[in-house]
């Protein structure tokens, strides 16, 4: 995927997201004196990420000066043969004529997305890849009610579990076990053979066995 910062823009928080970059992205942040600066964590995400990584500063300031640097950078792009999605990350809505005008002119390999933030540019572009199901996942509105009670129900079962394994030869393996029983409360079967395949057949059947017959589980 490509990326287009106007970072005049949309500042560090335009920027969330950069953990989620791969070598097969290419980012570039056009910026100005005026916002010169961004915090080291998202840097460091660049970094990490090996993507292609490009900045552009403007050179004279005037209205709109950077909108018209990222229009022009994206038609040199798809120009000097790039074929993928492109996200403009801006909240500037300008941009929809530059998406609008892609959408109409562009072959279907080729298509403009505009985002908040480099993350919503990721999800947007809906990528058969394990980083949009993992923030598929990670975005999933859910209940606060419904979190308290299996947050609760989690912080119960880590005492009890450390309670029925202090002392024995599994007490080293407690946060094992713990990470086993996470999420929905399990039937007995389930716990079952959690147990013989995250400890195989004798521990797992010891560590069943000691929590069924606490009751407590």
């Amino acid at each position: 995927m490509l990326f287009l910062i106007d970072y005049e823009n949309v500042g560090n928080m335009g920027m969330k997201g950069c953990d989620y970059l791969n070598a097969s992205d290419h980012m570039i942040v056009f910026y100005s004196e005026a916002q010169m600066h961004m915090e080291r964590r998202f840097l460091d995400g660049i970094t990490k990420s090996e993507c292609v990584f490009e900045v552009c500063k403007l050179y004279k300031s005037g209205k709109n000066a950077l909108d018209f640097y990222i229009a022009s950078k994206l038609g040199e792009m798809f120009g000097s043969g790039f074929e993928g999605t492109a996200v403009i990350v801006s909240h500037d809505n300008g941009f929809q004529a530059v998406r609008d005008y892609w959408d109409k002119r562009a072959a279907r390999r080729r298509r403009v997305l505009l985002s908040n933030c480099v993350e919503d540019g990721i999800v947007s572009g809906n990528e058969n890849s394990e980083r949009t199901r993992e923030l598929s996942q990670l975005r999933e509105n859910l209940t606060i009610g419904g979190f308290f009670a299996d947050y609760t129900e989690n912080m119960r079962r880590k005492e009890v579990i450390r309670g029925l394994f202090d002392g024995t030869e599994y007490e080293g393996r407690t946060e094992e076990i713990q990470k086993m029983m996470e999420g929905k409360k399990k039937t007995p079967r389930i716990i079952y053979l959690n147990c013989l395949h995250s400890f195989g057949r004798d521990n797992g059947l010891a560590i069943y066995n000691r929590m069924k017959a606490s009751g407590e589980l």
